[in-house]
């Protein structure tokens, strides 16, 4: 091993002390915890007051208040900030109107013409090294589809992965892309344009992001040869991979032990997991001390460090022994109210939240229902989620034009009944098709192919099934207070005799 991975430990007498900057920060996130609207200059000036003793700012802070006299408060401290427009997803704003697109069948006849001709215009001039014919055969691939076939365009262009594309010289001669259509007023036009700029964008912003990444790779190779050089090379006391001494951390131990970010950071991971905000040392001599502020900093990213502030001012809040304390349950804020026999509702403070809730069933308020109509009431709502699932899964839609329809009987060769459509499709995997696709060889097809005739019933019988058991495990995810019995569907006599009926008229092949 590495020589310099033996190195005796740091003295903490040598690196700077934080304790001071935790005092402060730790008072300071306890008041938060119960007053996060208080104005933090006010603050700062109470607790130094107070010697920065949470407890006895809180307690007079609550005397100020009993006896009428408020604090100043901020505008919106907690309320987290809109991010701005250019700050937004774009590939994931581009991925949620393209990739599910309505099918240009839809549009009509001259709309498809005048917006395949646009798309092709926009694509060849965008990859000039690639033949017509293969922008055609791969347009014809994604349904005529430009976002999609423009990001697999730019995908051959640099993914090893892809499939090897014949090029050709380009000559100096390039369409400028600012200039195709910008003036145009034709709908099929002006929506190819929007696609294509979309899916420019995308791949822009990926090549960006590629580009990142290979210059941070560079970087972090040229910082190992230089702390190979210079002798600063240590070995991590959790995972003991070498690592340089400037990508690890340490704890604020009078000895210190040093470790990778990665294991620090999965050991924040873990002490989340088991609702612990306190990130102690991995050593494992025994060292119980924990990490600066200022370690904390290099290895927490604002998601991490959002969490631990949470559990640690509820933590705080349990054991700050306040008298008829109640809290919110959708966000940190806390306040002294009357017993709940005489006040059932919280409301809360908090800009960024300000929701109010029961505080018996600690739900969003539901008054003046009673916790038990609130939670039938959601279990209508959640069993109402299930029985549209089972719906779904009967309609099938047409792959070209998205008419909806159910089969009652015959083959699974479906031709859609839309005028103009004709669309013809496998009813098993909806694929459009013709009869060699099946598994009938008397018409072209091979086994092992989808079925040509089977039992519609039981095909229903089991996607319907399918389709409930994986709704039901998904609401009662997201409504674990609701009674499974609230939740159970419940079929008349009438319908069990129809479905008798058709069980009977349709046995299957």
């Amino acid at each position: 091993p590495n020589e310099l991975a033996l190195m005796p430990p740091v003295l903490r007498s040598d690196l700077p002390r934080a304790g001071h900057d935790d005092a402060l920060s730790k008072c300071e996130e306890a008041v938060l915890a119960c007053f996060p609207d208080i104005c933090l200059k006010f603050l700062n000036s109470e607790a130094a007051k107070h010697d920065w003793d949470s407890q006895h700012l809180i307690s007079h802070l609550l005397d100020e208040q009993e006896q009428g006299r408020q604090y100043p408060k901020q505008s919106s401290p907690l309320k987290r900030k809109r991010p701005e427009k250019d700050e937004v997803d774009v590939e994931e704003e581009a991925r949620r109107r393209y990739e599910k697109a309505e099918p240009l069948v839809a549009k009509g006849r001259e709309y498809i013409r005048l917006h395949i001709k646009a798309a092709h215009r926009l694509l060849k001039a965008a990859f000039p090294q690639r033949y017509a014919e293969d922008i055609e055969k791969l347009f014809k691939q994604h349904g005529y589809q430009l976002y999609p076939t423009y990001l697999a365009l730019d995908m051959a262009c640099w993914s090893p992965d892809a499939e090897p594309a014949r090029v050709k010289k380009v000559g100096a001669r390039r369409d400028h892309l600012e200039d195709i259509l910008k003036d145009t007023v034709i709908e099929a036009e002006k929506d190819a344009l929007e696609a294509f700029n979309a899916a420019r964008t995308v791949c822009e912003a990926k090549a960006q992001a590629r580009a990142e990444e290979k210059q941070k790779e560079e970087e972090e190779q040229e910082n190992w040869e230089r702390a190979k050089a210079e002798g600063t090379i240590a070995e991590c006391g959790c995972c003991f991979d070498d690592k340089p001494l400037n990508r690890m951390v340490h704890c604020d131990g009078s000895v210190c032990h040093w470790f990778c970010r990665g294991c620090a950071r999965l050991n924040a991971e873990h002490a989340i997991g088991l609702s612990k905000y306190q990130l102690t040392c991995m050593s494992v001599d025994g060292c119980d001390a924990t990490f600066s502020r200022d370690q904390r900093k290099l290895f927490l990213d604002d998601k991490l460090t959002t969490a631990l502030d949470l559990i640690e001012q509820e933590t705080v809040l349990r054991l700050s022994g306040i008298e008829n304390l109640a809290t919110c349950p959708f966000c940190p804020y806390a306040a002294e109210y009357p017993p709940v026999d005489e006040n059932k509702e919280f409301r809360c403070e908090n800009p960024g939240c300000r929701l109010v809730s029961c505080r018996l069933c600690r739900q969003e308020t539901h008054i003046p229902k009673s916790c038990s109509e609130a939670s039938t009431e959601r279990g209508l709502s959640a069993r109402r989620a299930i029985e549209e699932a089972m719906s779904a899964a009967l309609i099938r839609k047409c792959n070209k034009c998205g008419t909806p329809f159910i089969k009652e009987n015959g083959c699974n060769k479906m031709t859609c009944s839309r005028p103009g459509c004709r669309n013809v499709q496998c009813y098993v995997c909806h694929r459009s098709c013709d009869y060699s696709h099946f598994d009938d060889s008397s018409r072209g097809g091979k086994k092992g192919n989808c079925p040509l005739f089977e039992s519609v019933e039981e095909r229903h019988q089991n996607e319907v099934k399918a389709a409930e058991e994986a709704a039901r495990q998904k609401v009662a995810e997201e409504n674990p207070d609701v009674n499974a019995e609230a939740l159970t569907i419940n079929f008349s006599d009438k319908v069990k005799q129809d479905d008798a009926r058709r069980k009977v008229a349709n046995p299957g092949p």
